[in-house]
């Protein structure tokens, strides 16, 4: 257990002197002239009946000054060491995303995937990248895999513009991973097209990761021969992308060139093109060489505010009863 507002605690040394200059003044004869007698005659019993109120109340406010200093009860979680490496996922969220040829689209399955890959990685330290024409931090490294899926389930199409800016958002995943001690690490990419936005090449990026020893698993997304993108009128009713000419827009991945940003980093290549495809993927990290790191132990608190708090008030509301019908409290 532990006090998280301590100082509260000065306050109960003070409260007979509080107690003292409350009653510093007052005069000293009792309230009936014939009480004398009646207390001497009825002995310690009548006078502990008067004092009862000021007891109550008095432990009433020793209570509530405790339930002040907020008392927790701590809980470990997580052991000091723990051995995993380290994951930067890259999830593209370009409107080419909402193609259907996976059920119901591929944003949502492979948002799937991930969490059931989060969820399987219990050692590794894994963050969350996601990219259009921007590309953005959705979570640090962590082994807080909860907090991470709440992320990840917060990820929507468009929410980093319209685009498909894979070389920032390679550079953006090189960026946390270059102090990583680990001996492994790795980006995971998944896309579904070819890089038209950003200021960085793919290919720098990768050989960037490369020069600090980071593997990039390409994952592409979808069916290689390309997809229509549904599109949502302002009536609610879906209709699909054109091209000037009136034919279907199909979305297509550059395939050779992810395939080249794997070779530059000695990681590899995966079409992901029904759900399930990623698989073989966890199946190659598992391979991967443990690293040991140092983690913080981590604890959650519980509040025992309540535990202080009720009982001061339930003295206080029995010290009022008291005083109300059945006894004169001492001042």
């Amino acid at each position: 257990m532990r006090l998280a507002n301590a100082f509260w605690l000065l306050l109960i040394p003070a409260l007979p002197y509080l107690y003292y200059l409350k009653r510093k003044g007052k005069p000293a004869a009792l309230p009936h002239p014939d009480l004398a007698w009646r207390l001497a005659e009825r002995g310690s019993r009548t006078s502990f009946k008067m004092a009862l109120p000021l007891i109550l109340r008095m432990a009433a406010l020793i209570l509530l000054i405790a339930a002040l200093a907020r008392p927790q009860l701590g809980f470990k979680l997580d052991s000091a060491n723990r051995f995993g490496i380290d994951i930067m996922v890259a999830l593209d969220v370009s409107s080419s995303m909402t193609a259907e040829d996976f059920v119901p689209n591929r944003i949502t399955v492979a948002k799937n995937d991930l969490a059931d890959f989060i969820r399987s990685r219990r050692d590794d330290r894994i963050g969350l990248i996601v990219f259009g024409a921007q590309s953005y931090l959705q979570s640090p490294l962590t082994n807080d895999h909860r907090t991470l899926l709440s992320f990840l389930d917060d990820v929507r199409v468009g929410m980093a513009e319209d685009g498909t800016a894979i070389g920032m958002a390679l550079g953006n995943a090189v960026k946390r991973l270059k102090d990583s001690r680990a001996r492994s690490k790795v980006i995971l990419l998944l896309t579904d097209g070819d890089n038209n936005a950003g200021a960085i090449d793919p290919e720098t990026a990768a050989k960037l990761a490369a020069t600090y020893g980071i593997k990039i698993y390409a994952i592409g997304i979808g069916d290689p021969r390309g997809a229509p993108i549904p599109l949502i009128d302002q009536f609610g009713n879906k209709t699909y992308a054109y091209n000037p000419d009136g034919t279907p827009f199909l979305t297509k991945m550059n395939v050779d060139g992810l395939k080249k940003l794997a070779a530059l980093t000695e990681g590899g290549y995966f079409i992901a093109s029904d759900g399930g495809k990623l698989r073989e993927i966890f199946q190659r990290i598992d391979q991967m060489e443990k690293t040991r790191f140092d983690a913080k132990d981590k604890y959650v608190f519980d509040e025992l505010f309540g535990f202080f708090a009720f009982p001061a008030f339930l003295l206080l509301f029995l010290e009022r009863l008291l005083v109300k019908f059945w006894v004169r409290p001492l001042p």
